[in-house]
């Protein structure tokens, strides 16, 4: 009965962030799997990547700005950004390597000419440019080193916040060890670092199952204090917090990351057999 009972505050209204525990158990195992170290002050649980988008635009994004989006993207995302109405949505062309960063600033630095932004501590940013950096829904493209860093430094340049869907990072099928090196990591240690123009939007639905409605968003200080004080995460104290319980342990466990293996030699296996069928 003891251990029911050390268990029973997952029943209860949570912290704004998300469990303690959760959030310690998935920066050990994001730190794992990612090969760069992943520190729980980071992480702010969410109920899944598109929770998460809508979060970030409601809360640090200014209602009246701008929403840029790559010719080619995961189109449920873009029905989900059409919603606000209020701001405007901008498509930036991609080529074979991913987006073209020379014609993405000459878009955005004209955008941000035409308005007139009250940008806030609570609501830094006018402008938002959603993005797949990593295995890319529909192309499957992955944004080289150099474009990568060449991103964060037009974003911090243009004072513009990149969110980043890395739902599909973990998923990767080659012979290294770890996946590339996701946005989040070359904004926190390319020189010059502004207080962060990146966040990670993760979740389970692509590494567990989609019915469990949990991820989370890994994004620099000055943000995650700006989440954490949100009144829609004090409201509800927090999300999800008994789902993230139950994940914790699957993660303390070591069966989420047993799973992950499943799911990854599955997906290889297939995407070999299709290849050999075409």
């Amino acid at each position: 009965m003891k251990k029911e009972e050390e268990h029973a505050y997952l029943f209860q209204y949570g912290i704004t962030s998300g469990l303690w525990e959760f959030r310690e158990e998935l920066a050990k195992f994001l730190s794992a799997k990612y090969g760069d170290k992943v520190h729980r002050q980071n992480l702010i649980l969410t109920c899944g990547a598109t929770h998460g988008l809508q979060m970030i635009l409601t809360t640090i994004v200014q209602p009246n700005g701008v929403i840029f989006v790559e010719e080619a993207s995961y189109m449920i995302a873009l029905d989900a950004l059409k919603q606000f109405s209020g701001m405007k949505m901008v498509t930036v062309p991609i080529d074979s390597e991913g987006v073209d960063i020379a014609a993405m600033e000459n878009i955005v630095r004209e955008e941000k000419s035409k308005g007139s932004w009250n940008v806030t501590e609570e609501k830094p940013f006018w402008a938002v440019f959603y993005t797949i950096p990593i295995f890319h829904n529909p192309t499957g493209i992955t944004l080289p080193k150099k474009r990568c860093e060449a991103l964060v430094r037009a974003a911090r340049s243009l004072d513009f916040l990149v969110v980043c869907d890395d739902v599909y990072v973990l998923l990767h099928y080659g012979n290294a060890v770890h996946p590339p090196k996701r946005l989040f990591a070359y904004d926190a240690t390319l020189e010059g670092y502004a207080g962060g123009h990146v966040i990670s939007n993760c979740s389970f639905s692509k590494i567990m199952a989609p019915g469990v409605r949990v991820g989370w968003l890994e994004a620099p200080a000055r943000l995650i204090n700006t989440f954490r004080a949100s009144g829609y995460l004090r409201s509800g104290g927090g999300v999800n917090q008994y789902m993230a319980g139950l994940i914790t342990s699957l993660l303390e466990l070591g069966l989420e990351e047993r799973l992950l293996d499943i799911l990854v030699k599955t997906f290889k296996f297939l995407q070999a057999n299709s290849r050999k069928a075409h």
